[in-house]
């Protein structure tokens, strides 16, 4: 059998004369050295505890009545799980998107929760709403709602369609940061809101989260307790770790660790919430004014794609909603093989292309003990076969985008 050669580009070879260990990130969340270092200094007892002016940081961004920083997003996720079945009166049916990241189905399997699926727009990735109303109809009465690589949702549409059935919706925004709907940020909009600050969500702590609450949402647990001083290293080890191998031209060393699991999605078990570290605290007020930049630099590189995509090859873009600005954590596509259609996928996650989650929540054992109902989320099932993602952030080059793009028009 005679074996066609993969066509050589410029952008091709270009990237092959790199040499290794250059490996492009899917995403990058910058942090200076010098901040990871000052921020591992404090969280292990060398200055002032940041957490308090941290908390009132957050609740001003995001226009919050409290605050609760929590050991991860997963974990303030766990929180906010926990404070709607108070408001609502006792443990809940919680509605999750199909297609989501699997961390959304750790914290409901954390609350024990009984689970409802509901189905994703393959189009626009927002929640089908005929399929979120029929899993209202059928009981569930807490839904999260997260969107997906900084494409918002149309919160409106969402807050009408529970508040008929008198349920209460969980914001997610763990991919939300630089996106905003109707000028407000993501994290900004539920009675509940959920941020993320791990090592790829944009503005980053190394590892964090926050639970936000507005309104008369009672906040379960109080502050969640200490991590110790193992939590504080293990923070002040990753911060520094990130600087110094966040960035193509040493990233291919982690990259190639496969105990690291990095550009994996794998389903992590629960563990109870705790407080975030003071480490943490310390960097995710250091990296804020570089989390803006880094969101203006996402949103001008998936600007620059998009425009020179056009109709040169079988991609399809999703779609913004109107009054959605994207914060483009990623840039999604839609290829109707995914990562298979491209014609070389080692050279593909080498440029920093990724396949979507690679199931729906439902196919996951720790869903499937708890689902209410079985079914077929469609929408869902597409995207796990179809979406891939494009780096955007601030360290792919215009000769990258080119790469990029004529990797995307070879697709089969």
């Amino acid at each position: 059998m005679t074996v066609c050669p993969v066509p050589q580009t410029q952008a091709t070879l270009a990237w092959a004369s790199r040499g290794w260990p250059w490996h492009q990130l899917p995403v990058h969340s910058p942090v200076a050295l010098r901040a990871a270092w000052r921020s591992a200094r404090l969280g292990l007892g060398a200055g002032e505890d940041s957490r308090p002016r941290v908390r009132g940081l957050v609740r001003v961004l995001y226009q919050a009545d409290e605050a609760v920083l929590a050991g991860s997003g997963t974990q303030a996720l766990t929180l906010a799980l926990r404070a709607a079945a108070t408001t609502l009166g006792g443990p809940q049916v919680v509605a999750l998107p199909a297609y989501a990241c699997y961390d959304v189905a750790t914290a409901a399997v954390a609350v024990n929760a009984r689970i409802a699926l509901y189905d994703v727009n393959p189009a626009t990735l927002a929640p089908d709403l005929a399929s979120l109303t029929a899993t209202l109809a059928e009981g569930a009465r807490v839904v999260v709602v997260a969107p997906l690589y900084g494409m918002p949702v149309d919160w409106d549409a969402i807050e009408q369609c529970v508040s008929a059935f008198g349920a209460l919706a969980v914001e997610d925004a763990a991919q939300g940061h630089g996106a905003c709907w109707r000028g407000r940020p993501l994290g900004s909009l539920g009675r509940l809101s959920v941020l993320s600050f791990s090592r790829g969500k944009g503005w980053t702590a190394g590892r964090g989260g926050a639970l936000l609450v507005r309104g008369d949402v009672p906040v379960v647990d109080g502050t969640p307790p200490e991590c110790g001083s193992l939590g504080e290293v293990t923070v002040a080890l990753t911060a520094l770790a990130h600087s110094a191998l966040g960035r193509p031209e040493t990233y291919g060393l982690p990259a190639a660790i496969p105990w690291l699991h990095l550009g994996e999605t794998r389903y992590h078990e629960p563990e109870e919430p705790h407080a975030m570290s003071r480490t943490a605290a310390a960097l995710l007020e250091r990296t804020l004014p570089l989390a803006t930049r880094e969101a203006e630099a996402r949103r001008a590189n998936a600007a620059a794609l998009l425009g020179q995509l056009g109709s040169r090859s079988g991609a399809r873009a999703i779609t913004p909603l109107s009054g959605g600005t994207p914060g483009f954590l990623r840039l999604p596509l839609r290829l109707a093989r995914g990562l298979d259609a491209l014609a070389d996928r080692a050279l593909a996650r080498r440029v920093g292309v990724a396949a979507g989650y690679p199931s729906t929540l439902a196919a996951l054992p720790q869903v499937q003990q708890r689902l209410v109902r079985p079914g077929r989320w469609p929408g869902a099932e597409d995207l796990v076969r179809q979406l891939v993602t494009l780096p955007t952030h601030s360290l792919v080059s215009a000769g990258d985008r080119e790469g990029l793009l004529r990797l995307v028009e070879r697709a089969a």
